[in-house]
């Protein structure tokens, strides 16, 4: 097979490619090759992560209940949220401003709660583990949810460093196969704190463990 000319510089950059180059040795076909298959992985994972992600919204959103206030029907209602994120000046600012981004995009005031949660960010739900709501959102509502003894800060630090990975999975950053097989173990063991059905379906749907040894 003839090599890839020149026009792959031009469509992914010089720099990029030279990511590739690297991997392959100096073969111009072989990185066309890594750059498809990283393409695939990179798809691979996001829709592992996109099950993850809708599981961890509902699991907090059933625990976050418990906080309604009365008179109120859900938990992003006015009294209710700023029962569990308190508007002090400087904490929680950015809790705020992104209910209202996904209340706005799920249509305005009235939207039903379903619509807006599904507007809320990966990195929305992963903030509700950081040491700021330790006192309001995890020791009563999401402390619960985890295998007795888990500790806040790691529960947090796992959720977070998916969130940092998602990232750079939809950047379609370059992966390597070691911190792939780390992520997709953390992804199926928070997927299993959801519900071990779950992690099996994740498991049984995904096409990342294929990949992963039909590495050009």
């Amino acid at each position: 097979m003839t090599a890839p000319g020149p026009w792959v510089e031009q469509w992914l950059s010089p720099q990029r490619f030279h990511t590739y180059m690297l991997l392959a040795g100096g073969d111009r076909t072989r990185a066309l090759d890594l750059h498809e298959w990283n393409t695939q992985l990179n798809a691979a994972l996001l829709h592992d992560f996109a099950h993850l992600e809708v599981g961890l919204r509902n699991f907090y959103d059933r625990a976050l209940m418990n906080a309604v206030q009365p008179g109120e029907a859900h938990w992003t209602d006015p009294a209710s949220f700023t029962a569990l994120f308190p508007a002090v000046p400087g904490n929680d600012a950015r809790t705020h401003a992104d209910l209202a981004s996904a209340r706005t995009k799920a249509g305005g005031p009235s939207a039903p709660p379903g619509k807006i949660l599904a507007e809320l960010t990966f990195g929305f739900w992963v903030l509700l583990t950081s040491s700021r709501h330790t006192t309001l959102l995890w020791n009563p509502h999401l402390e619960a949810l985890y295998p007795a003894g888990s500790q806040r800060h790691k529960i947090h630090s796992g959720l977070d460093d998916m969130r940092k990975a998602r990232n750079r999975v939809a950047h379609h950053e370059p992966v390597r196969v070691a911190d792939v097989n780390n992520l997709i173990r953390r992804m199926r063991r928070y997927a299993g704190y959801i519900s071990p059905d779950l992690r099996h379906y994740i498991r049984q749907t995904s096409t990342v463990d294929s990949l992963l040894q039909s590495r050009p």
